[in-house]
């Protein structure tokens, strides 16, 4: 019997234990990455209601956010980085970002996204704008389906390839109806997160044309390296409405 598609994408994205088959697609997986963007957006807005100093509760948050993926998607960033920039050619450049090992690049990378999200976590629970910090990982789960959708894969094979292959627009439409529905959880945000949206979208688009560049389309590593670098952006960006 054929998953539902749910408790694939739970397995996923997320170390949380969830019933239920495998879908026999990992595809079917992405009509609910949003929504396990959300859960995860709303475990972390749970927590910044914690009385705590703000670095500190600012650090616990993004530490749990990296907990509850399991670094999946830091994982993928750091391999990115390493293969794009440590390679000369599309070959050379898949054959880094397999390698287990993380080079320069990577590490430098992890270690900037990881401040820049804590500094930005840190305003933003400042300024009581703790509505971005659950809007950051529901944007940013949509941004990997687009990302998935409208790119080749870039390897023969791979732990992503029938994912990315069976990828279809029914998959973006429902992710973004389901985006839609959640502004109704903070309505008086509408046109920031709107802004936030655009946001990710242009992060989206420069990573998908940097990887059709370098490899000639998008990998694993590259759909993690995506929710990374756009959940990062639209907290560090969420951080000006501070200043309205």
């Amino acid at each position: 019997m054929k998953g539902w598609g749910l408790a694939t994408a739970v397995r996923t994205l997320t170390i949380i234990p969830f019933p239920g088959k495998e879908s026999e697609s990992g595809a079917t997986g992405f009509y609910w990455y949003v929504p396990v963007g959300a859960l995860l957006g709303g475990i972390l807005y749970f927590v910044s209601k914690i009385n705590l100093p703000t670095p500190l509760l600012a650090t616990l948050i993004v530490a749990l956010l990296a907990l509850l993926t399991r670094a999946f998607h830091l994982d993928g960033l750091a391999d990115t980085f390493d293969g794009f920039g440590g390679g000369n050619s599309k070959e050379r450049r898949l054959e880094i970002m397999r390698d287990h090992q993380t080079g320069v690049f990577g590490v430098t990378a992890l270690l900037l996204t990881l401040i820049f999200k804590v500094v930005a976590t840190t305003l933003l629970l400042e300024g009581g704008r703790g509505a971005f910090i659950f809007y950051a990982p529901l944007l940013s789960r949509f941004f990997v389906v687009a990302q998935a959708l409208f790119n080749p894969y870039a390897r023969e094979r791979g732990k992503a390839f029938s994912q990315i292959n069976d990828g279809k627009l029914r998959h973006l439409l429902v992710s973004f109806g389901w985006v839609l529905l959640s502004l109704l959880l903070f309505p008086s945000h509408l046109w920031e997160v709107a802004i936030l949206f655009g946001v990710g979208l242009v992060v989206t688009l420069l990573i998908a044309l940097r990887a059709r560049s370098l490899i000639g389309g998008v990998t694993g590593d590259v759909l993690g390296a995506t929710v990374e670098l756009s959940e990062t952006l639209i907290l560090c960006v969420a951080t000006l409405a501070i200043l309205g």
